[in-house]
């Protein structure tokens, strides 16, 4: 299967990224073969590279078409297309032939993607293809052939007839006498200036592009150095986008609350409005919970708001609601939960909530000096504890030495310190002096 890996790549030095994985889809096995990676390195605005006339075939101009269609599941050829798209250029990669339809050995192929591709033909896709995952190259198998189109001069029968005839009309000018030449009228004089400052109005108020200061060629690189050539090359892509700058669609400013992070947060707050008006409706139940999932609630919202969706705004939503439907008169208590994102509330009706939800609510937070004391006495008397267990330990070990029991390894190296000995020395008993003496 002819499969062709796609990488980026900003920075010559740098390591190209990954963009997609594709393989042909329309036409299934097209006339040339694509090596096995293509490094994007270059995006031009040269007429060639336009796609919206074009179709997947093989025309006049050496140019063949066709459909790719990425299989590493990834979806980022959307994303590129659009970048595309915004810049108004279309993506260049050059690379050694390899097809029975290339030049000699030696010469280097261009493979092209269009900002502007043809419309996708969905009916012609395989079952299961998104069109997301389809993109429109254009595929060149000698780059010379653009070369030598370059320098081919224009075809004189293609001129169009109207520049031979004003060019006509200028010789005869120039031959006929000022004296016989038809001065306009007045009116037609006005009527031309008129429309010369009509036209010269737009223009003017058009932005001011930005003054492109052209890089020194003295140099390897420049006098401005790689800094330099970034800056001029961003000056002049931001006037060729003041010329031709993408209008923005009007429904990018509207705002949904029904979807995104303010949807899931209204829906929410809905479905707790209605369980609690269900539990104030029924007169034998007096204590209902309420559970909190965070990662079912968050997973139809978008990646880009989830940091606006949190516990405490779930956790605000029921609180507000039971306020309202309860009129003050209920009680709403998180019960303990093991998992930071999940949780449940239990609501209680007036009358019905257990004292020590009460005593926990009413209970107010002791301040960092107090919780600090209480913490050092229970670390004390701990400690003590511990000491009295050790020396009971001490005096049991003690009690139960008998007569007959032999001590073994007595003969071993002294490794004492002298002073540890003069002080066993001094904790000595009189028996055991006399014991080693007499």
């Amino acid at each position: 299967m002819n499969e062709t890996t796609i990488l980026l790549s900003g920075d010559p030095k740098a390591k190209p990224d990954f963009l997609a994985t594709l393989e042909p889809t329309i036409p299934r096995h097209p006339s040339f073969i694509l090596p096995f990676e293509l490094v994007i390195d270059e995006y031009t605005r040269e007429p060639w590279s336009l796609g919206k006339n074009n179709e997947p075939s093989e025309n006049d101009d050496g140019w063949i078409s066709c459909y790719l269609v990425s299989t590493d599941g990834r979806n980022r050829l959307a994303g590129f297309l659009k970048y595309l798209q915004e810049r108004k250029k279309a993506a260049v990669a050059r690379f050694e032939a390899s097809d029975a339809h290339s030049a000699p050995v030696g010469r280097r192929a261009v493979l092209v993607v269009p900002y502007d591709p043809p419309p996708i033909p969905t009916e012609d896709l395989p079952e299961g293809v998104d069109g997301s995952r389809v993109v429109f190259v254009k595929y060149l198998s000698d780059e010379n052939i653009l070369k030598r189109r370059r320098d081919r001069p224009p075809d004189p029968a293609k001129v169009q007839p109207h520049q031979s005839d004003s060019r006509a009309r200028a010789g005869q000018q120039k031959s006929t006498p000022s004296a016989e030449r038809p001065r306009p009228s007045l009116q037609n004089q006005n009527q031309t200036r008129h429309g010369r400052e009509s036209q010269q109005q737009p223009t003017m108020r058009e932005k001011n592009p930005i003054p492109i200061r052209p890089a020194s060629s003295s140099g390897k690189g420049g006098s401005g150095g790689l800094l330099g050539n970034l800056l001029v090359a961003k000056r002049r892509t931001e006037n060729h986008l003041d010329v031709v700058r993408a209008k923005k669609g009007t429904n990018e400013l509207s705002f949904d609350p029904s979807t995104g992070a303010a949807g899931c947060i209204n829906a929410f707050r809905a479905k707790v409005s209605s369980d609690l008006e269900a539990f104030k409706a029924d007169p034998s139940s007096f204590m209902t919970k309420i559970p909190i999932a965070l990662a079912s609630l968050v997973r139809s919202v978008p990646p880009d708001e989830r940091d606006r969706v949190t516990m405490d705004v779930f956790r605000f939503a029921v609180y507000e609601q039971v306020e309202e439907i309860g009129m003050d008169r209920w009680v709403a208590a998180r019960e303990p939960s093991e998992f930071m994102d999940e949780c449940v509330i239990a609501v209680y009706k007036e009358g019905h909530c257990p004292e020590e939800v009460l005593e926990d609510l009413n209970k107010g937070e002791l301040p960092d000096e107090i919780r600090g004391q209480a913490r050092h006495i229970v670390e004390s008397l701990s400690k003590a504890v511990q000491r009295k267990e050790k020396k009971m330990d001490e005096i049991m070990a003690k009690n139960s030495i008998v007569d007959d029991v032999v001590v073994l390894n007595t003969n071993k190296r002294d490794r004492r310190t002298l002073e540890q000995i003069q002080k066993d020395l001094l904790e000595e008993d009189d028996d055991v002096k006399r014991n080693r003496f007499g």
